[in-house]
């Protein structure tokens, strides 16, 4: 149940978090990809709040699957914002967390990026970025 406005939830508090995840990641590959750092470039810059709930929603449905190759779709009736996450591979991180390994395509406005992203669970459930996270031998 959410508090009333101007009291932060903890669910308000993991979204912030994950948009700032999302935009940072949205600006390194700005970055690599221009060599310039403008994030103007990448389409998470133009996502709104709802535009990252429903990514967030695409990234945990697809990531909740084992199945390489499934995939998943998403799109904003209100900005025409959206992009699709396919799952490549499955593995179990060096520290013991599920981990997915998914090819990201977003797209907004005249903008179109591609990514390749890990994501682990989280102990509370939620799927969150860790480029870091590197598959058990």
């Amino acid at each position: 149940m959410n508090k009333p406005i101007g009291e932060i939830t903890v669910s308000g508090m993991k979204f912030a978090a994950r948009v700032i995840v999302l935009v940072s990641v949205g600006a390194s590959v700005a970055l690599a990809q221009s060599n310039l750092g403008q994030l103007n470039d990448a389409p998470s810059a133009k996502f709104t709040a709802q535009d990252f709930e429903l990514f967030w929603a695409a990234l945990d449905e697809v990531s909740a699957s084992k199945t390489p190759g499934a995939t998943k779709s998403w799109e904003s009736s209100a900005t025409g914002n959206g992009g699709t996450l396919k799952l490549l591979n499955v593995f179990t991180s060096t520290d013991g967390r599920d981990c997915r390994r998914l090819r990201v395509d977003n797209h907004a406005r005249s903008l179109k990026g591609a990514s390749t992203q890990i994501v682990c669970a989280h102990r509370d459930g939620t799927w969150l970025l860790d480029a870091d996270a590197k598959p058990a031998p």
